[in-house]
């Protein structure tokens, strides 16, 4: 699920799914896999091995429940695959995974933002942010900021998936982003005029 712009194919591709068009399952997967085996990293504590058979078990159990889809539209199809994500975690992990607080490595986190990104001045500050937020956010603000900066979730889907009012979820993010700046000035130094961070360790 790295860019969650992709609402037309993803609902092309789910109807060929229900028609038995086992073809479409490759370019499916390949577009929403990724951010999803990252979310899982972060909810598992880096824990590999279980991210991907949790990752795996997922896609069968979607494929399996195509029928239950009541929309094809993009967020009722991402929503769906990320509950059954959340799910199939909950089954094998139960409140295991969530003992201790989340940490991925930023290596981790880099491939869920788009690669039409990846050149943009301020991609590696919202890395940054990212990372920070898994560290020292509480576990709804640390999960809006995931949704919304990892996964690319609209304040409208990430509120569904959490479970509260989109100006609830906005307000949130706001909050949580404030905090993440706050400490990212003071760890990386002023920005420069061209929105660039100026090292302080330099």
């Amino acid at each position: 699920m790295a860019t969650m712009g992709t609402g037309k194919l993803l609902k092309q591709w789910v109807e060929r799914l229900r028609s038995g068009d086992q073809s479409a399952f490759l370019p499916f997967y390949e577009k929403t896999a990724p951010g999803l085996m990252r979310f899982l990293l972060w909810k598992t504590n880096g824990d590999r091995p279980l991210s991907e058979d949790v990752l795996q078990e997922s896609y069968v159990k979607f494929l399996l429940h195509l029928d239950k889809l009541q929309s094809l539209e993009d967020l009722s199809v991402q929503s769906y695959l990320l509950q059954t994500v959340r799910n199939c975690l909950i089954d094998k992990a139960g409140r295991a995974a969530e003992r201790a607080r989340p940490y991925v490595e930023l290596s981790e986190m880099a491939p869920v933002i788009d690669s039409r990104e990846s050149n943009r001045p301020e991609a590696a500050v919202e890395l940054r942010e990212l990372q920070i937020a898994l560290k020292s956010l509480n576990e709804k603000d640390s999960e809006i900021i995931w949704l919304r900066d990892g996964l690319g979730l609209s304040h409208r889907e990430v509120a569904n998936q959490i479970g509260i009012s989109e100006d609830a979820t906005r307000q949130a993010y706001g909050r949580a982003k404030k905090s993440l700046m706050a400490v990212l000035c003071r760890q990386l130094g002023p920005l420069t005029s061209g929105g660039e961070y100026v090292s302080e360790l330099s």
